[in-house]
């Protein structure tokens, strides 16, 4: 909508799916939603954020079959735990188009 004043009134909807567990071998879906009402002027922008994902692995690499050995084993192997966050962000500029010759 655009207000008299020519601000204009949003209302946003973001969306993220992703593929969760794996249940009887069908994937579920994982989905984050944010839901806003904004009001900004023509030609402002906007950030949206609040989206977030967080996932953790754990790695282990060692030599073959020294590894494996037991108690010396732990001297040719190492392991790691990753810990990855990230926030997805979007920003919308709206511009208002008072004539086909502001399309061009």
């Amino acid at each position: 909508q655009i207000t008299p004043d020519e601000n204009v009134l949003m209302d946003i909807e973001v969306n993220k799916d992703s593929v969760g567990q794996i249940y009887a071998g069908v994937p579920s879906i994982d989905t984050n939603q944010v839901q806003t009402q904004v009001l900004i002027e023509n030609g402002g922008t906007v950030v949206i954020g609040g989206v977030y994902t967080q996932s953790q692995n754990e790695g282990e690499d060692k030599v073959p079959l020294l590894g494996d050995i037991p108690v010396v084993g732990n001297l040719f192997k190492s392991s790691a735990k990753f810990d990855n966050k990230s926030e997805l962000l979007i920003f919308i500029t709206p511009k208002i188009m008072k004539s086909a010759m502001d399309l061009r």
